[in-house]
């Protein structure tokens, strides 16, 4: 149970790998277990997106007096994110996202506030995390709640936050006769999983 708090922590968490690191465990975003959405106020109504195609991965390293080091990146592929109307997402890939420029959106988390090593199977807690949001290759600080379930082989997280385009230096989303208001919010379910090991080579007999 121990690892897989570790694994709740680890998705949201990022730093720099030391390349003389012990070895420790790793997990991966379960994009197929996982949903990525938003919601983008209108003048008619509220556009719908998610983002089918996003990955990401966790080191954890135990280190001195039960501390542990976590290292992770989550990275969603921009060109792949719909909203249910073609010429709308072509807008959006082509002159608002420019996903050939910026093929994708990255969150980088650096820290989290608190405690999750009493955190039981069944059991939930929310923590805050704060990290760096990359959109069309600028980053800016974002803090967000997340809410941490404990499960037997995995960990949920889910939260929400509010994202303003024009932060990123993104032009305006708004389609034809449709105009979008700022903020969009957000949404996302996270299922992390340990990663399968690798199976080690033989020496000949």
């Amino acid at each position: 149970m121990r690892a897989l708090r570790v694994v709740a922590l680890g998705a949201l968490l990022s730093a720099a790998a030391g390349a003389d690191e012990p070895a420790g465990y790793h997990y991966r975003v379960d994009s197929s277990a996982s949903e990525l959405t938003w919601e983008l106020p209108a003048t008619l109504h509220t556009v719908h997106g998610r983002a089918p195609q996003f990955e990401g991965r966790i080191d954890a390293t135990p280190g001195a007096g039960g501390e542990w080091k976590i290292h992770s990146r989550i990275a969603v592929a921009a060109a792949a994110m719909e909203t249910g109307n073609s010429s709308r997402d072509r807008t959006m890939r082509e002159k608002t996202l420019e996903t050939d420029k910026f093929p994708e959106i990255v969150f980088e988390a650096r820290h989290l506030s608190g405690d999750l090593s009493k955190l039981k199977d069944g059991e939930r807690r929310t923590v805050e995390v704060t990290g760096d949001l990359t959109v069309h290759g600028k980053s800016v600080s974002v803090r967000l709640p997340v809410d941490v379930q404990m499960q037997t082989d995995r960990a949920v997280l889910t939260g929400s936050f509010p994202l303003a385009w024009k932060e990123f230096g993104l032009n305006d989303p708004s389609f034809g006769i449709i105009t979008v208001r700022e903020p969009m919010k957000v949404l996302f379910r996270l299922t992390v999983v340990p990663e399968s090991p690798k199976p080690q080579a033989h020496a000949p007999v």
